[in-house]
C-alpha cells in the first residue's frame, strides 16, 4: 500500500469515527410506531424489515442492538424482535450490520431461519433448530410461501480474512404476492426482469466511491429496482448507523430527485401496505 493509499484511508477513518463520537452526545431518536398488518411490509430500521404476508411473518437481517462496536444507534428500533412470533428469518450475510448475535439471542429457535452456506456453524451455535442454507437459484417451499436465493454482488465474509463467500438475495413468494429483498449488493444486473410486488432496495453505504465495489449508490439502487420490473420500491440500510461517508440527507435528496412515483421514501417504524 503507498503512502498516499495509507493517508486516504486514515482520512477516512478518523471521519468515521468522528462522526460517530458526535453522536455519543446526542439523544437517539424515537422511531414512528406504524403497526403491523396482513399484506404489508415495516422497516424496524437499517436491513431489517417485518413483512407479513398472509399472516407469516418474515424478519430480515435482524439486527435490534443499539451499537455496532463503537458505532452508536442513530433511531432507535420499532420493535422489539423478541416480542413477536417470528415464523421466518433471512439472512443475507454474516456482517455485523446484517446479523446480530445478541438480536438472533433472544429470538425464537424454532424459527425457520435462511440463510447463505457459511453461516451454518454460527447459527448452530446459536442454537436454531430448522436452518435451511441455499445458495445461488436454489429454492425453499411450505404450504405458506416459496423463497428462492439470488446471488448478490457482495462479499459476505463477517472478517476481512480468508477467502470470499457469497451473500444472498431473496424472492419471498406467497399465492398473491411477490417481494424482492435485495440484502446488501453493490451494482449488478443479476436482478434483471424479475416480477415482483415491491422491490426492497439498500441506498446507503456507498462514500468514498472505492465502497461502490460492495454497496449501491441510490441511482444504481434505483436502476437496478427499474431492471427487475417490480411495481415499486422502498430504500433501506441507511437512516439508522453512521458507516461511511455518505449523508442520509442527501441521500433523501437524491432519492427525491429520481422518484417518478414509484419510490416509497418511508421512515424507520412506518408500514407500507402492499
Amino acid at each position: 500500500m503507498s503512502y498516499n493509499e495509507l493517508a486516504k484511508k486514515f482520512g477516512y477513518m478518523y471521519e468515521l469515527h468522528h462522526r460517530n463520537f458526535n453522536l455519543y452526545f446526542k439523544p437517539t431518536l424515537n422511531p414512528s410506531h406504524e403497526p403491523l398488518v396482513t399484506d404489508s411490509i415495516h422497516w424496524v430500521g437499517h436491513a431489517t424489515v417485518v413483512i407479513n404476508l398472509n399472516g407469516k411473518i418474515i424478519v430480515t437481517d435482524p439486527v435490534t442492538s443499539m451499537n455496532l462496536g463503537q458505532m452508536k444507534r442513530l433511531v432507535k428500533p420499532s420493535l422489539d424482535l423478541a416480542s413477536i412470533n417470528i415464523d421466518y428469518i433471512l439472512l443475507s450475510h454474516g456482517h455485523m450490520d446484517h446479523m446480530s448475535y445478541s438480536t438472533l439471542f433472544k429470538i425464537n429457535k424454532s424459527t425457520i431461519v435462511i440463510a447463505p452456506k457459511n453461516l451454518k456453524i454460527s447459527l448452530k451455535i446459536l442454537g436454531f433448530k430448522n436452518v435451511i442454507l441455499l445458495k445461488n437459484n436454489e429454492i425453499y417451499s411450505d404450504k405458506h410461501l416459496k423463497i428462492k436465493a439470488l446471488k448478490a454482488n457482495h462479499d459476505g465474509r463477517r472478517y476481512y480474512f480468508g477467502t470470499k463467500v457469497d451473500s444472498n438475495s431473496y424472492i419471498i413468494e406467497s399465492n398473491s404476492k411477490k417481494i424482492f429483498f435485495a440484502g446488501d449488493t453493490a451494482y449488478t444486473d443479476l436482478y434483471k426482469n424479475i416480477m415482483a410486488d415491491v422491490a426492497v432496495m439498500p441506498v446507503g453505504c456507498y462514500k468514498p466511491d472505492e465502497f461502490q465495489e460492495m454497496h449501491c449508490s441510490p441511482q444504481q439502487s434505483f436502476k437496478m429496482f427499474k431492471m427487475t420490473k417490480s411495481k415499486f420500491m422502498i430504500p433501506i440500510h441507511y437512516k439508522t448507523f453512521i458507516l461511511a461517508q455518505d449523508n442520509d440527507d442527501i441521500t433523501c435528496d437524491t432519492l427525491k430527485n429520481l422518484n417518478d412515483g414509484s419510490i416509497k421514501i418511508i421512515d424507520i417504524g412506518q408500514t407500507v401496505k402492499l
